[in-house]
């Protein structure tokens, strides 16, 4: 069974817009921000990313950025952030890209989540070259906001 998620960035419109809004920061409606905007979760949720299968390392490098950022931040939000989230890497390429799971469980009240936010405001001076490598290992995106449904240890 094909996932709808993964169908959705065969169009490339579709493609194109969801990844320019997720690695530029810049609002849809309005004008650019000088930072890249982020990601709330009011409920856990989960951020599928599809990473080019020969740039895993250079992904997997800035996701050590990112732990380290989350290490030094002086934001209690940001740390709380950090205790519910957590990176997993699909076994299997989803659309001949690796798959990355990000599991955000419980969500941090005031957390923004924005990957490059975090890492534009933790390392400044970097910040550019973190963000083209990112982007050049960026296949597409996906966040799903879930609701409980039953929780079978309790």
């Amino acid at each position: 069974m094909q996932n709808k998620f993964l169908a959705a960035f065969r169009r490339p419109a579709v493609g194109g817009l969801a990844l320019g809004i997720a690695l530029t920061g810049f609002s849809v409606v309005g004008h650019a921000q000088d930072k890249p905007a982020g990601t709330t979760f009011a409920k856990p949720g989960l951020i599928q990313v599809l990473i080019k299968p020969d740039k895993t390392a250079a992904y997997e490098a800035v996701m050590a950025k990112l732990k380290e950022a989350l290490a030094k931040t002086d934001k209690p939000e940001l740390k709380q952030a950090a205790m519910g989230w957590k990176v997993y890497k699909a076994d299997s390429q989803a659309n001949n890209n690796a798959l990355y799971i990000h599991i955000i469980d419980p969500p941090a009240a005031n957390a923004d989540y924005g990957v490059m936010k975090i890492l534009y405001d933790a390392f400044p001076m970097e910040a550019q070259e973190i963000f083209n490598q990112y982007k050049e290992a960026f296949g597409g995106q996906s966040i799903v906001p879930m609701t409980l449904v039953v929780d079978l240890g309790k």
